[in-house]
């Protein structure tokens, strides 16, 4: 709680937290009926500047409770508990996307209170004064999480323990086709009672730098590693995959054993773009990716929808033979509807395919309304472009030097979208991952009867 100097009061509840868990802002002491802005701004993990902000009139008494009063102007209108969060953008927009990369230091968000209804660039420039502020500090790795880089054998990433010794559920956490490492889901995970890999699979340290061709091996590697560790149930694990990662993810299932479980967000479910081996024999060849990217009217990279629709097709042979996984095998698949890389009919396509097996019962689909191809865990910010800069070998390089993805959605649908599926994953993970392992059902046993003697 920040009291200004005029007695205005800005208070946030709770102040310091883990970042899945909704905080509610709240204003105080002003006149009352009077108009006031919020801004919220935070740094990225490179010091660019995020900021949103949302016009309000104070109550009969002065006070402003964003879970419950409407905003009437600037990013966002209406009521939206988590429209601050779900808002922020670049500062001035340029189309980055806001993504924690060092999951060891938290998000640090400063709340201003102005008086009337200003906008972000007479803030900025500060023609106006903040009458009241507050931090918040909203933590990625819950205290006693422990973040272990891994680099044994061929694997690398970063594996994330929670507190005690467990046995935990293991999950392994791949995301898409711009390679490098991203760590922020799998610490969020690891803070939920899972113990999570973040895997990398290309780009990053000695890995290859495409992913032109894969290796199952590494996979089943990584795999291996997770569950030969003493805190993790050891005989199967889930993985966790967004976009382009998630075609793999699904070979996983298929082919290893010991997982059990996938979990596709936006994703890629065709053999698109990759050449698969396990055990030097191709398992398939990925189709090319040359007639499915487009762009829109404002120069921004999109997918065909007319391919993507014929891509997913049931009987299309580019499908991810989800039939052939073993029985006890489960899927959930997850999409938005505004998504720009249409991934709904990956998800449609590949629902009416696994019935046509007779394997609707290992098959679960969730498409939400109005949400985009970033769904991410709850309270990020609604993510709908993001920039990357271009190599200069590229075939585009000449005529753009960065390439802006634009990957739709809509603020409050994306916001409502990460609360629920994020309770989703949590729930199949834990039924999939730990409460159906036969060795965990045998610990539970045993504990239970050294609790009886």
């Amino acid at each position: 709680m920040s009291k200004g100097s005029e007695g205005i009061v800005v208070e946030a509840l709770p102040q310091v937290c883990l970042h899945d868990v909704p905080t509610n802002i709240m204003v105080s002491g002003c006149p009352p009926s009077t108009p006031v802005t919020l801004t919220m701004d935070t740094p990225n993990d490179q010091g660019k500047k995020f900021s949103t902000h949302a016009h309000f009139v104070c109550d009969d008494n002065g006070s402003v409770d964003v879970s419950r009063s409407e905003s009437v102007g600037g990013s966002y209108t209406g009521i939206f508990p988590a429209g601050l969060f779900s808002t922020l953008k670049e500062f001035p927009f340029k189309g980055t996307r806001l993504q924690k990369l060092d999951p060891t230091k938290p998000w640090k968000m400063e709340v201003r209170v102005y008086k009337g209804h200003v906008s972000l660039e007479e803030c900025d420039a500060e023609t106006v004064k903040e009458v009241a502020s507050t931090t918040l500090v909203r933590l990625v790795m819950a205290p006693g999480v422990r973040r272990i880089m891994v680099r044994e054998g061929r694997v690398r990433g970063a594996l994330f323990l929670p507190p005690g010794t467990g046995p935990f559920p293991a999950v392994i956490d791949v995301f898409g086709g711009f390679g490098g490492l991203r760590e922020y889901r799998a610490a969020i995970l690891a803070s939920r009672g899972f113990a999570c890999l973040a895997l990398a699979y290309f780009k990053f340290e000695d890995l290859p730098e495409t992913m032109d061709k894969l290796e199952l091996d590494y996979f089943e590697e990584a795999v291996e590693f997770v569950l030969a560790q003493p805190e993790v149930i050891p005989d199967r694990c889930a993985v966790v995959s967004s976009s382009k990662g998630s075609d793999v993810a699904l070979a996983m299932a298929i082919y290893l054993d010991k997982v059990k479980a996938v979990v596709t967000i936006g994703g890629m479910l065709a053999k698109m773009g990759t050449t698969l081996t396990y055990k030097n024999k191709e398992l398939w060849q990925g189709g090319k990716f040359d007639k499915i990217m487009e762009t829109d009217e404002k120069n921004r990279v999109i997918t065909n929808e007319s391919f993507v629709q014929e891509m997913y097709r049931p009987d299309n042979p580019l499908m991810v033979p989800c039939e052939t996984a073993p029985v006890d095998t489960y899927f959930l698949f997850i999409a938005g509807d505004q998504d720009t890389t249409h991934s709904k009919y990956g998800v449609e396509g590949m629902a009416q395919r696994l019935k046509a097996y007779g394997r609707e019962a290992q098959c679960r689909t969730i498409i939400y309304p109005g949400a985009g191809h970033i769904i991410e865990p709850p309270f990020n910010t609604s993510s709908d472009h993001s920039t990357y800069n271009l190599p200069a070998d590229h075939p585009s390089y000449k005529n753009m030097k960065q390439m802006v993805m634009y990957w739709g959605g809509e603020p409050r649908a994306t916001s409502q979208a990460q609360e629920d599926y994020w309770c989703q994953v949590r729930d199949f993970l834990n039924l999939h991952a730990r409460d159906w392992s036969t060795w965990y059902q045998e610990y539970l046993l045993l504990s239970l009867t050294k609790m009886s003697k």
